[in-house]
C-alpha cells in the first residue's frame, strides 16, 4: 500500500513510541505477509513449507497454547502422516536451534507449544495494539491520534499471511486479518473524508478498492472522495463498476446504502459537503452523572456505536439492553449516552420507567409521556390531558428533533412501545432485566458479568492500589464472591471505603458465611436480596415453583435432561421453564443446553428452600439422583467395557437420555457433569437416597481414573462406604472399597490400599463372589508390584489370570496379564514380558479399551528395549502416544508415555530428542495427583540427563525420584534412582557416595529378584 503523509497531524502521544512501526535490533518476527524471521537486522532463512506453517500458527497465536494436534492439523490439513505428532516434536526442535535464544522463544506447555514474544518482537501484536489505541482514540473523538494510530498499522501490512499458501487453518486467521485491516482502512479514510484531507488518499483508496472490489463501504468512500474533490462523474462511474461486477459475479444489486449514495450524488445533495466541524451543543441535555468508576465494557460499547452506525434513515434506532439486576445496565447506558449525545440536535433525556423498583408501581406510558414532554420545555397546560392527543404531541414534537432517549428499568415491551419516537434519526436506548422480544425493530443486547481484569480495575479505582496491594490474595477471593456483579462490587467497595479500618480480609470473612452473604450486600435502599426478590416477583407462579425446584440442583451448571428430572417433565418443556427464567434474568445460559444460576441467585434460592423440606422437593432431588446414575452408569459401561456390572438393577430415572453413542461423548457427559456428582455426596444423608450416595461414588472412581482427581474421589468413596454400610448392601460395599484402594494406590498411599483390597477380598470371600476376589487379587499384584515385592506380584497376578480365564471374565484376563508382563520385565523376564503384553493388547484391542492398552504398549517397549530390540520399543511408544492423543482430552498417562518414549530414544543414543521429550514429561506432571507416575518421569529425567552430560540436572531429578520413592516404599523406583545416582557420583568423582549408592542398590536388587547390573543407557 502507498503511503501518504496527512496534512495537519498531530505528533504521536508518548504512549505510541513504543509502537513504530520498524524494529530491527535484537529478535523480530513478521506474519503479516511472507513469513520473516531477522536478528539485529539480519535476516534468518526458513525453508520448508512444515516448518513455517508450525511457526507460523505459533506466532499469530502467540502468548497462547497451540495443542501438538491444531498443529499437525495446520502442517498436514486432513492428510497428517502416522508419524505426524513425532514429526510436530523433531521441527520444534529444529527450529529451536535456528532461531536465536529459540529455547526461550518456543517453550513446551501442556499439551503443545507456545512462543513467548514481546510486543517489539512481532509485527502481529504491534499491529493489534496501534488498532487497539487507535479505535480508543476515535473512541474520545481524538482524530488526529487516530489517525496516526491506524495509518502507522495499515503500514505494517505486507498481504496475507504466508502469502496466501498457508493452508485452510492459517487461511482462517489470514482472513480475520484481512477484515480488521479493511474495517480499519474504512475508518481511516471516514475521518480523513471528514476532515478535508480526502484528496490526499485518494490514490490509497483507489488501489485498497481494486483488491477488494465487490466491498460496497470502500466503493462508497471512494466515490464519496471523489465528488468532494470536484470528481462527480469519476464517482458516478465508480458505481457502474460496482454494479457491473456485483450482478456478473454474484447476480444481486448494489446495497441501499450505496445505491442511496448514488441518487445524491446524482443531484448534489449539499448533506455531501464536508460537515461543520465545530456544531453548536444539542440540548436540553438531561443524563445522570456518568460515574467515575466505571470501567470495561468495551465490547458492549462498541456494539451501541456500531448499531448507531449502521442504523439506516428509513427508522428510529431501538437498542434494548437486558441483564440481571445488578449488572450495570442503567451505568453502561449513561456512559454511552454521554459519548453519542453530541450527534442529535434534539437532546438527550433520561427517564426511569420504575419496572423493579422497590414499592412503586411501574409507570405508565401515558405518565411517562407527560414526564417527558415536560423535560424538553413543554408548559404543563399545553401537555394533554387524554392519551391520544399526549401521544400525537410526543411524536411530533420527536418528529422534528432528532434525540438520544433513555428508557431505564422497563418491565414490559407494552410499558416501552409508546414512548419509542416513530421519526427516523432517534436512538433509543432501553434497559429492562428480561429480554424486550416483543419490541418490533430493536437490536438486543445482554449484559454479562464483569470480567475479572475489569472487576479488579474497578477496585483499584474505589479502593485505591495501595490497599488492594497490600492483600492481593482477599481482593481475588472478594471479586469471586461477589461473582462479577457490578452493584454486589459498588457495594463491597463502599464498604471497605467507609470503613478505612477493616481489612478486605474482614469482608471476604463475612461474605464466606453463605446465609449471610446477602446481608452484608446491603446498601441503603439497594442490595442484592430485594434487587433478586423484584426479579423472583415478576415471575408467575408456575416458574416460581420451577425456580425453587431448580435450586434443588447440587452444583453450578445444570442442562435439560437434569431440569426435566427435577421439575418431572421431559426436556423439551424443561427447556421453556429455563428459557423463561433466562428472560426474567434469574438464570444465565451459556452454550446451547447448558444453564447457570449466578453464585449470587444461588445463595438467594438456597436462602428460600432451605427451610423446604417438602415431599414436592425431597422427590425432585430423588429423580434427580435417579437420572445421575442411571446416565453415569452407561457413560462408565461405554468407557470401562467388561467391567464388574452391579447385579441390582440401577433405577430408572425420568430424565434419561438415550445410549451414548461413543466414548468420547460418554466421558464430554462425565467431565460436564463431575463437580454436580461430586455436590450432590454432601446432601442431607435421608433414607430415600442414601443407595445414590453409596452408588454414585463408584462411577466418580472409575472417571477419576482417566481424568486424574483422585482426592476429590476417593474423599466421595470414602462417604460411599459409609452409606454402602448403613444399607448393609455388601456388593456395593466391595466395588468402593475396590476403588477407593485403586485411587490411594494412584495417590502413592500404596499400604492403606493393600489394607482396603484385602477387606474387599474378604468380602468377595464370605459373599462366595469368585469374580470379585479374582478382581481384588488382581489389584492386590499391582499393588505388591508398586512396592517392589515382584514375587508376590507375579504370585497374585497369576492366579487372578487363571480365575479370570477359567470365569470367562474377560477384561480381568486382559488387565492381569498386562500387570503381569510389567512385572515379567522388572525381573529380567523379557520374552515372556514380551509374549504376556501381547497377549494382553489383543483383549483390550478387542474390547475397545483404550486407557488399559497404553500402560501395556508400555510395558511391550519395556520388554522389547530388555531383548535389545529399540526400534520396535519406539514403534509401541509411538502408538502409545497416537492412542493418548485419540482420548478426549489429556490422559492421565501421557506423562507416562512420554517418558518411556524419551528412555527408548536415550536407548538409541537420540540425545536431543530424548531431551525434549522428558522436558515435555516433566511439563504434564504439574497438575499430575500420582505420585508413581511422577518418580517414573523424573527418573527418565534423571537418565535422560545423564546421558547428555549433565549430571548436575541429573543428580537433582534422580534425588527428587529417590525422595517420591523411598517414602512411598517404591522400591523399584528407588533402587533406579539410586543406581542412577550411583553412575552419577562416578561420572562427578565422588567415589565414596558412589559406593554406598552402590551398596543400597545391591541390597533392593537381591530383594526384588531383579538382574544385579541393568545396562544404563549409552552416554553421549
Amino acid at each position: 500500500m502507498t503511503t501518504t503523509s496527512v496534512s495537519g497531524s498531530l505528533p504521536p502521544d508518548t504512549n505510541d513510541r513504543v509502537i513504530d512501526d520498524t524494529v530491527e535490533q535484537g529478535l523480530v518476527f513478521g506474519v503479516l505477509g511472507s513469513l520473516e524471521i531477522r536478528y539485529n537486522g539480519e535476516t534468518i532463512p526458513l525453508t520448508g513449507v512444515i516448518k513455517k506453517r508450525l511457526l507460523t500458527m505459533l506466532l499469530l497465536e502467540a502468548g497462547r497454547v497451540v495443542p501438538v494436534s491444531r498443529l499437525v492439523e495446520t502442517a498436514w490439513e486432513t492428510c497428517a502422516p502416522e508419524t505426524a505428532f513425532h514429526q510436530v516434536r523433531k521441527t520444534m526442535a529444529e527450529l529451536r536451534r535456528r532461531i536465536p535464544g529459540g529455547e526461550s522463544v518456543i517453550v513446551t506447555s501442556g499439551p503443545g507449544y507456545r512462543v513467548d514474544l514481546d510486543e517489539n518482537q512481532l509485527d502481529l501484536l504491534r499491529y493489534r495494539n496501534l488498532l487497539r489505541r487507535g479505535h480508543a482514540a476515535l473512541e474520545a473523538a481524538d482524530n488526529n491520534r487516530a489517525t496516526h494510530l491506524l495509518r502507522t498499522a495499515l503500514r505494517l501490512w505486507r498481504g496475507p499471511v504466508l502469502d496466501g499458501e498457508g493452508g485452510p487453518a492459517i487461511e482462517a486467521v489470514s482472513s480475520t486479518l484481512q477484515e480488521q485491516r479493511l474495517d480499519a482502512a474504512e475508518r481511516l479514510y471516514g475521518i480523513l473524508a471528514n476532515t478535508g484531507e480526502a484528496a490526499s488518499v485518494l490514490d490509497e483508496l483507489r488501489s485498497l478498492v481494486e483488491e477488494n472490489p465487490l466491498r460496497e463501504n470502500l466503493r462508497g468512500q471512494l466515490m464519496l472522495t471523489l465528488y468532494r474533490t470536484g470528481q462527480q462523474a469519476a464517482a458516478l462511474e465508480e458505481f457502474r463498476r460496482i454494479r457491473e461486477l456485483l450482478a456478473d459475479e454474484l447476480g444481486i444489486d448494489p446495497g441501499a446504502e450505496l445505491s442511496e449514495l448514488h441518487e445524491r450524488i446524482l443531484r448534489q445533495d449539499p448533506s455531501l459537503d464536508p460537515p461543520e466541524q465545530n456544531s453548536a451543543p444539542a440540548t436540553p441535555r438531561l443524563l445522570p452523572y456518568d460515574i467515575p468508576e466505571f470501567v470495561g465494557r468495551d465490547r458492549e460499547l462498541n456494539r451501541i456505536r456500531q448499531v448507531v452506525d449502521q442504523t439506516g434513515q428509513e427508522a428510529p434506532t431501538i437498542l434494548a439492553i437486558d441483564g440481571m439486576g445488578g449488572s450495570g445496565k442503567t451505568a453502561l447506558g449513561i456512559r454511552a449516552a454521554h459519548q453519542l449525545a453530541d450527534r442529535y440536535t434534539g437532546g438527550a433525556l433520561f427517564i426511569d420507567l420504575q419496572g423493579f423498583t422497590p414499592g412503586q408501581e411501574p409507570l405508565g406510558p401515558f405518565h411517562a409521556q407527560g414526564d417527558l414532554l415536560a423535560m424538553v420545555g413543554i408548559p404543563g397546560e399545553q401537555i394533554p390531558n387524554t392519551p391520544t392527543r399526549r401521544d400525537a404531541l410526543w411524536q411530533s414534537y420527536t418528529q422534528g428533533h432528532p434525540m438520544l432517549l433513555i428508557l431505564d428499568n422497563a418491565a414490559s415491551s407494552e410499558q416501552v412501545r409508546r414512548l419509542v419516537p416513530a421519526a427516523a434519526g432517534n436512538l433509543i436506548l432501553v434497559t429492562s432485566r428480561p429480554r424486550l422480544t416483543g419490541l418490533e425493530g430493536a437490536t438486543w443486547l445482554s449484559l454479562d458479568t464483569l470480567p475479572e481484569t475489569d472487576a479488579h480495575e474497578f477496585l483499584r479505582k474505589s479502593l485505591g492500589e495501595q490497599r488492594l496491594s497490600r492483600e492481593p490474595g482477599m481482593a481475588a477471593e472478594l471479586l469471586r464472591l461477589c461473582g462479577g456483579l457490578p452493584l454486589a462490587l459498588r457495594i463491597a467497595a463502599a464498604r471497605l471505603a467507609n470503613r478505612p479500618r477493616w481489612t478486605i480480609q474482614h469482608l471476604v470473612g463475612r461474605l464466606h458465611n453463605d446465609e449471610r452473604r446477602l446481608n452484608e450486600l446491603n446498601s441503603e435502599d439497594r442490595g442484592i436480596s430485594s434487587t433478586l426478590f423484584l426479579s423472583y416477583q415478576s415471575i408467575s407462579d408456575r416458574l416460581r415453583t420451577a425456580f425453587r425446584l431448580l435450586g434443588q440442583h447440587p452444583g453450578r451448571y445444570i442442562d435439560l435432561s437434569e431440569a426435566a428430572a427435577l421439575l418431572d417433565t421431559d426436556t423439551t418443556e424443561a427447556e421453556d421453564v429455563l428459557e423463561a427464567l433466562v428472560d426474567a434474568r434469574l438464570l444465565d445460559s451459556g452454550e446451547p443446553g447448558i444453564y447457570a444460576f449466578h453464585d449470587l441467585v444461588r445463595s438467594f434460592i438456597h436462602r428460600m428452600v432451605q427451610s423446604e423440606h417438602t415431599p414436592d422437593a425431597r422427590k425432585a432431588v430423588k429423580r434427580l439422583l435417579d437420572f445421575y446414575a442411571e446416565t453415569s452408569t452407561a457413560a462408565c459401561d461405554m468407557l470401562f467395557p467388561g467391567r464388574s456390572q452391579y447385579n441390582t438393577r440401577i433405577r430408572k430415572g425420568t430424565g434419561s437420555s438415550e445410549p451414548f453413542a461413543d466414548k468420547d461423548v460418554a466421558l464430554e457427559w462425565l467431565d460436564r457433569h463431575r463437580e454436580s456428582l461430586l455436590a450432590a455426596l454432601d446432601l442431607p444423608r435421608e433414607r430415600d437416597i442414601l443407595w445414590h450416595l453409596a452408588y454414585l461414588p463408584r462411577e466418580l472412581g472409575f472417571h477419576s481414573s482417566l481424568r486424574g482427581y483422585d482426592s476429590s474421589a476417593n474423599h466421595a468413596l470414602e462417604k460411599g462406604i459409609e452409606a454402602s454400610r448403613k444399607l448393609e448392601d455388601l456388593e456395593l460395599l466391595r466395588f468402593n472399597l475396590t476403588n477407593l484402594a485403586m485411587g490411594q494406590w494412584r495417590l502413592g498411599q500404596l499400604k492403606k490400599a493393600v489394607s482396603r483390597l484385602e477387606e474387599a477380598r474378604d468380602l468377595a470371600r464370605s459373599m462366595d463372589d469368585q469374580c470379585s476376589e479374582a478382581e481384588c487379587v488382581a489389584r492386590l499384584g499391582q499393588a505388591y508390584n508398586s512396592l517392589g515385592q515382584l514375587g508376590q506380584a507375579l504370585r497374585l497376578s497369576e492366579e487372578a489370570n487363571r480365575t479370570a480365564r477359567s470365569i470367562g471374565f474377560t477384561r480381568l484376563d486382559g488387565s492381569s496379564l498386562s500387570t503381569l508382563s510389567q512385572v515379567q520385565a522388572r525381573l529380567g523376564r523379557y520374552s515372556e514380558a514380551k509374549e504376556t503384553a501381547e497377549n494382553a493388547l489383543e483383549i483390550f484391542d478387542t474390547l475397545g479399551e483404550t486407557q488399559l492398552s497404553i500402560s501395556t504398549l508400555l510395558y511391550l517397549s519395556q520388554a522389547l528395549e530388555g531383548l535389545v530390540r529399540y526400534s520396535e520399543a519406539l514403534e509401541r511408544t509411538d502408538e502409545a502416544l497416537e492412542r493418548c492423543g485419540k482420548l478426549s482430552g489429556s490422559s492421565t498417562l501421557l506423562p507416562l508415555v512420554l517418558a518411556r518414549h524419551a528412555d527408548t530414544l536415550t536407548r538409541m543414543e537420540r540425545f536431543d530428542e530424548a531431551a525434549e521429550t522428558s522436558t515435555r514429561a516433566l511439563a504434564e506432571t504439574s497438575n499430575c495427583t500420582n505420585d508413581i507416575h511422577r518418580a517414573a518421569v523424573h527418573l527418565s529425567v534423571g537418565y535422560t540427563s545423564h546421558a547428555r552430560g549433565n549430571d548436575q540436572r541429573a543428580e537433582n531429578h534422580l534425588s527428587i525420584c529417590y525422595e517420591i520413592a523411598h517414602r512411598m516404599e517404591l522400591r523399584y523406583e528407588q533402587a533406579y534412582a539410586l543406581y542412577g545416582l550411583t553412575k552419577v557420583k562416578i561420572a562427578t568423582g565422588d567415589l565414596d557416595a558412589a559406593e554406598k549408592c552402590r551398596a543400597e542398590v545391591a541390597a533392593l536388587f537381591a530383594l526384588m529378584g531383579v538382574p544385579d547390573d541393568p545396562p544404563l543407557p549409552p552416554r553421549r
